[in-house]
């Protein structure tokens, strides 16, 4: 019995390490170096620099709403604005939720509301998956351009997209 439980958990190990390395591929695949014309951003809070990313995304794609799901309660556009900065383009923030589920519901809320069909998502690459699943969830029919904030190839992204890699499993079985 101990060779087999043996065998079963090296295989289950393998198993795993082979889909977190999937995963981590999967995370650092998606592009953000084209050019990309959107009317609409959806900016997710809580990695670094993915604000700036999404004021820099207006730069290339020149949109007309930037929605920023996540918000501090307290945060305010001064806050988050440079002096002068975006003076053609309506930023919205968003500041109900408080995890990546709820940053689709937001992210749909105003969608739906806005007669919008298609975003540029911006958050950082390890997290794209899930926030890409949580939003397909609630709205299939919403277009998401992924617009990733790249993360360095170091033991800080291994890190998190090991605690992705556990979270997205756990939303797709989520009920």
């Amino acid at each position: 019995m101990k060779s087999a439980a043996g065998k079963i958990l090296i295989v289950f190990v393998a198993l795993w390490i082979g889909a977190l390395v999937f995963f981590m591929r999967h995370a650092a695949s998606f592009d953000c170096d084209r050019k990309i014309f959107c009317d609409n951003v959806a900016v997710l809070t809580g990695g670094r620099s993915r604000v700036f990313h999404a004021l820099r995304s207006a730069e290339k794609c020149n949109p007309k709403n930037i929605f920023i799901s996540g918000v501090h309660a307290k945060t305010t556009l001064k806050d988050i604005l440079p002096e002068g900065e975006m003076k053609n383009v309506r930023i919205i923030l968003g500041k109900k939720a408080k995890n990546t589920r709820e940053n689709a519901l937001e992210i749909n809320e105003w969608s739906e509301k806005n007669n919008i069909s298609e975003i540029l998502l911006i958050t950082s690459d390890y997290h794209m998956p899930r926030s890409i699943s949580e939003l397909k969830r609630v709205n299939g029919r919403l277009k998401i351009l992924p617009y990733p904030v790249k993360s360095e190839p170091n033991l800080k992204f291994m890190w998190h997209c090991i605690k992705e890699f556990h979270k997205i499993i756990l939303a797709c079985v989520r009920i």
